[in-house]
């Protein structure tokens, strides 16, 4: 209110103001027809110098009543209004996104629940196909032990063998054809260039052991050919030849045997295990091959 009668006040001053100047100057009529000029009077003057100055006297006392108002407190709540609403709408950005947030969130976990229940069915499915294949496991386990036990009694190689009557015996091991003993010798009377001969302790028999690297190679043209002299050579008694052969050399059977027998001598095959000694004894009008 005390803002609204200053405000009237100063009004009131530009009002009189303004009809001052008006007065003064020329005024035209309205019907387009320029009236004779109205002087001033004094009176007239007078009434409004009187009243402007009244109307001074009234704004001055009002500026010194406003500028005697005590100084309005400022609320720090209120101060801080606008603070806090700027911080509200913030806050209220945050919220939303949390919120948002916060629903994916419960997607996520409706979906991690919905797995997991599945979980104790796919374990259940899992442990009997666990114990399906530990069941077919262990049938192919035993399986393969009676193939085994079968295999080994097939391929076991005897630990004597006979020869009725042979003198003449060959070797076969690491690709290379060593002489041993031949059909013409005497009894331990062996080819000290293709094995060493050494006497079992306390028996009438032999060990021998190829000298690796001095036989007759095989798998070569030239080996065919030497291998064919010895067969000629060997051929000259009527005797069975003795043919042992180890793993490693199995696959150089056919081509020896063939070369023997194109001279006309029969033959035996005695298969070796790894490792295992040539040992030969003599006794009962016949060879032991061992």
């Amino acid at each position: 209110m005390f803002l609204d009668t200053i405000c009237n006040t100063f009004g009131g001053i530009v009002f009189l103001a303004i009809l001052v100047a008006l007065l003064a100057k020329i005024r035209h009529d309205p019907s387009g027809t320029e009236a004779a000029e109205q002087p001033v009077t004094a009176l007239m003057m007078r009434t409004l110098e009187s009243e402007l100055a009244e109307q001074q006297s009234r704004l001055l006392d009002l500026q010194n009543v406003l500028d005697a108002l005590p100084e309005v407190p400022i609320d720090s709540d209120a101060a801080n209004l606008v603070e806090r609403s700027s911080e509200l709408k913030d806050l209220s950005s945050v919220e939303k996104r949390l919120t948002e947030q916060r629903k994916q969130l419960g997607e996520k976990l409706v979906d991690i629940a919905t797995k997991t229940a599945a979980i104790p069915d796919q374990v259940k499915q899992s442990e009997e196909e666990l114990e399906e294949v530990s069941v077919q496991l262990a049938t192919a386990k035993a399986e393969w032990k009676v193939v085994r036990q079968k295999r080994a009694q097939t391929m076991q190689v005897p630990r004597e063998r006979f020869g009725a009557g042979s003198r003449g015996i060959i070797l076969l091991s690491r690709n290379e054809l060593f002489l041993v003993a031949s059909p013409d010798g005497e009894r331990g009377e062996f080819f000290d260039k293709h094995v060493v001969s050494e006497q079992v302790p306390g028996t009438d028999g032999f060990e021998i052991t190829p000298r690796f690297g001095e036989g007759i190679a095989l798998g070569s043209e030239k080996s065919i050919v030497a291998i064919r002299e010895t067969a000629r050579r060997l051929s000259g008694k009527d005797d069975t030849l003795i043919i042992a052969v180890y793993p490693d050399s199995y696959h150089q059977f056919g081509p020896v045997r063939d070369a023997f027998k194109s001279f006309g001598m029969n033959y035996e095959l005695w298969p070796q295990a790894d490792g295992e000694p040539l040992q030969v004894f003599y006794g009962g009008g016949r060879n032991r091959v061992q």
